[in-house]
């Protein structure tokens, strides 16, 4: 149950982060020109990468620790949706960070705004998942 109730702080944590990215962070940016949206999103991009990955990869480390301690579907399933975040994030975001990084704010555009709100989705999705996990982890210590 330590390893449990570790894997859902982490997870708990992570979620809050991606949430806050997600309905905080990136809606602000809307309201920005497609230039400044870009150079604030760069300057905020590696920092979010420090603090979500680690937690990510955490939950999936406990999640995993967990299983083998106590066993349990629901500590098995929290760490795949722990895990399936940083398939997503490989698969479809990572991609989508090096083309917005290696972009100059000063030729930003419609389609550079495009990509940053498709950019948001996906991290959504990240929420989403990290959210998924907490339920799991929580249902598995009670």
């Amino acid at each position: 149950m330590e390893f449990t109730a570790l894997a859902l702080a982490v997870m708990a944590a992570f979620t809050g982060a991606a949430f806050y990215l997600y309905f905080v962070e990136h809606p602000a940016r809307r309201d920005m020109l497609d230039g400044d949206m870009l150079a604030q999103w760069q300057r905020s991009c590696p920092r979010a990468i420090r603090v979500l990955a680690p937690l990510a990869g955490a939950g999936f480390f406990f999640g995993v620790l967990a299983l083998f301690w106590s066993g349990g579907a629901l500590n098995l399933t929290g760490a795949l949706f722990s895990i399936a975040i940083w398939v997503v994030t490989y698969k479809w975001i990572r991609p989508m960070d090096r083309t917005l990084m290696a972009a100059n704010p000063d030729t930003a555009d419609a389609a550079t705004r495009a990509l940053l709100e498709k950019w948001n989705l996906l991290h959504g999705l990240l929420a989403c998942l990290g959210f998924l996990a907490v339920l799991c982890f929580f249902a598995a210590i009670r």
